[in-house]
């Protein structure tokens, strides 16, 4: 019994000693996006499963001896659907043929290519290669046979003097051939199978077009030559998926530099993210999109919607490990979703599998994007078994509740999720079906109100009932403070003598601006959290009170402050304490009606948003508007003196916050100074 004991100790050590097989197996991090575009850490999506170098590929020399001939800078790569993986093998000057194990199978273009940089494969057995040196685009049959070739279009819509580099190149079911041709600002080349130039396709736009159209008017060739190198780059690569629509990569950009392009060239993808030096972009079988970036060798998996799915990979620094590259310059995706990234400078072609968790966000995205979200719940739940925080889960989950009819819990999940457009769907049908059962109950209540204070009246006009309590309320409203707080409604309806009588008339006091300055801060806190998730531009969880305390106090201050030193050598008539007072009720508007707009916002959604940005955006204007009117009447100013005195006070705060700034980072070199010489004491006390 004891040696059984030992055993299943020794067993026990054994297995809390062994690392993780994906941490083992994988040389980079993978990490995701939130609803606020953070990265988060997840599982690895991609492990390194081997590399082909072509180390196997015999050919025949000059003398008539056979030697092997490897992959050398390799710039492109396509996998047919029989998943025969077709590279261009640049260096080489050929198109080599592999199997999904990477055994070579033939060699195309042979003795025809100059420097093929791109391949690509139709339904048929077509391959099609951009030839940047021969500035050709070769066909070939699938034995490797030449069909045809054909240059620079001759059509005078081309261009005479546009040159015609092609580097890459596909062609869909029509035999429409589009080709990424070396600047190229236009679009894609669109061509027949014989050569025909059709125009471009899908074009990068920028916002100086009337510019760029009087600049050709008057500028010359050179100046022209000189300006086309501040347009929009080309495309760097491209692909097409099995409905025919184009997917292109464009350097250069953090959003749009991945396009899906239907048949009139229109972009179906909105602000997709993606690095800036992405070298190719290709889409499996479900319409997921895998782009490279060829300067930090980061692969990123996205949805058919351009969602950030996962994002790993990395930069070889000399390790010679698998999963990270030198310069990545092609990406292509097999049947059973491994990725083969070619690699120009390591001269190889690398393959990353899919875990297990992979599979199941794809098996989960199959159902989804079919609209079978039903039958998408349970690899969801998965999912979110080994991974809670992957919010397109929280999503897939709230739109199967919603297809069940559970619209309170797909509401939970797209809250979760951070998908304001689901959950406001959510919302409106959860409001729609309240209305039906309760709009008749409330509208009853409302007259039966609207009658109680009818009758209450006329028995407090005709018998005084409730003569007491009505005498008791204008008591207290009458009392010095109560008043003083109720001047802010005065404030708001008549600014000109609201201030006059704040100033002179004793209409608020110190005490009364202080209880308003704290219900501002109240106020804030209460519209955070009552706010509907929809028009918050926070997030709840992560509010901190302490900085919304500094937020709103640091600036109220340095104003006062500000103010008063700008007015006081500008011959302004008002005292500090008027300018705090006149200050604080100048916020009135966002006292009074800040929480009562968040609270309607409960009741709104998307398609309601103007209704709740206008109350937003006049209280702010009324109170911008109410600040103006504090510094014209309580210092005596005209108008333009007083916008004098605005623009002075803002700068005056940008030198306090300068000051504040500096003041700060010395302070921290003086407290880092005097804890080394603390240090530098203690030690030498203690060494002697």
């Amino acid at each position: 019994m004891v040696k059984y004991k030992w055993m299943l100790l020794i067993a026990v050590i054994a297995l809390l000693i062994q690392p993780s097989a994906a941490l083992a197996n994988a040389p980079y991090m993978t990490f995701t996006f939130d609803d606020d575009g953070e990265p988060i850490w997840t599982q690895s999506a991609y492990l390194p499963a081997g590399a082909v170098d072509g180390f196997n590929i015999v050919e025949k020399d000059e003398n008539g001896e056979e030697k092997k001939v490897p992959l050398s800078r390799p710039e492109d790569i396509f996998i047919d659907s029989r998943d025969q993986v077709y590279v261009a093998d640049t260096g080489n000057a050929r198109i080599v043929v592999f199997d999904q194990w990477g055994n070579h199978i033939r060699t195309i273009g042979k003795d025809v290519l100059g420097k093929p940089t791109g391949v690509f494969v139709d339904e048929e057995g077509t391959v099609y290669v951009a030839d940047y040196r021969n500035e050709k685009i070769y066909m070939f049959r699938e034995d490797g046979t030449l069909i045809n070739e054909f240059g620079k279009p001759k059509s005078h819509l081309f261009g005479k003097n546009d040159p015609f580099k092609p580097m890459k190149v596909i062609a869909d079911k029509r035999k429409n051939i589009y080709v990424v041709g070396e600047g190229t600002i236009g679009g894609l080349i669109q061509i027949s199978s014989e050569g025909e130039f059709y125009g471009y396709f899908g074009g990068n736009t920028t916002d100086f077009n009337l510019k760029r159209y009087i600049q050709r008017l008057f500028y010359t060739q050179a100046q022209m030559d000189k300006l086309n190198k501040q347009l929009p780059p080309s495309a760097t690569n491209v692909a097409i998926d099995s409905e025919g629509l184009v997917f292109t990569s464009t350097v250069g950009t953090n959003n749009n530099g991945i396009k899906k392009l239907n048949v009139a060239g229109k972009n179906l993808l909105k602000d997709v993210w993606s690095f800036r030096d992405l070298a190719d972009v290709t889409v499996d079988s479900i319409g997921n999109i895998y782009a490279i970036d060829s300067f930090r060798g980061r692969i990123t998996v996205y949805d058919q919607d351009g969602n950030t799915l996962f994002v790993f990979g990395g930069t070889d620094v000399g390790s010679q490990r698998l999963g990270l590259f030198k310069a990545p310059s092609g990406i292509a995706v097999s049947s059973d979703g491994r990725l083969f990234i070619t690699d120009k400078q390591r001269n190889n072609i690398q393959i990353l599998k899919p875990t297990e968790f992979t599979k199941i966000v794809h098996e989960a995205l199959v159902y989804y994007m079919d609209g079978k979200y039903a039958k998408s719940e349970q690899p969801w739940r998965n999912v979110l078994r080994l991974n809670s925080m992957f919010d397109l889960a929280h999503t897939g989950l709230g739109m199967a509740a919603m297809k069940q009819g559970d619209f309170s819990k797909g509401l939970e999940e797209f809250e979760v999720a951070g998908n304001k457009e689901e959950y406001s769907n959510a919302y409106w049908e959860i409001r729609r079906v309240w209305l039906m059962k309760h709009t008749s109950k409330f509208l009853i209540g409302i007259v039966l109100l609207f009658a109680v204070i009818v009758i209450l009246r006329k028995l407090y006009r005709r018998y005084g009932l409730g003569k007491q309590a009505v005498n008791g309320w204008k008591w207290f409203w009458s009392r010095k403070l109560p008043s003083q707080l109720l001047h802010t409604l005065r404030i708001m309806r008549h600014p000109v003598d609201g201030y006059y009588e704040l100033e002179t008339g004793g209409k608020a006091s110190v005490l009364s601006a202080t209880i308003l300055l704290v219900l501002v801060f109240l106020v804030r806190l209460f519209e955070i959290y009552q706010t509907n998730f929809l028009f918050a531009g926070w997030d709840v969880k992560k509010i901190n009170v302490m900085n919304e305390f500094l937020k709103i106090y640091v600036p109220f201050f340095a104003w006062v402050i500000a103010n008063y030193l700008v007015s006081t050598i500008n011959d302004g008539e008002g005292k500090f304490k008027d300018i705090y007072k006149g200050s604080v009720y100048a916020l009135s508007p966002y006292i009074v009606f800040a929480g009562p707009v968040a609270v309607m916002s409960q009741g709104l959604t998307q398609l309601e948003f103007v209704i709740y940005n206008f109350a937003s955006t006049c209280i702010m204007l009324y109170s911008a508007f109410l600040m103006f009117m504090m510094v014209k009447e309580i210092h005596g100013y005209e108008i333009g003196q007083s916008v004098k005195n605005i623009v002075l006070t803002i700068i005056g705060m940008l030198i306090m916050a300068l000051l504040a700034f500096i003041l700060f980072g010395l302070s921290n070199q003086v407290t880092d100074f005097m804890y080394s010489i603390f240090q530098e004491v203690k030690y030498r006390v203690y060494s002697y």
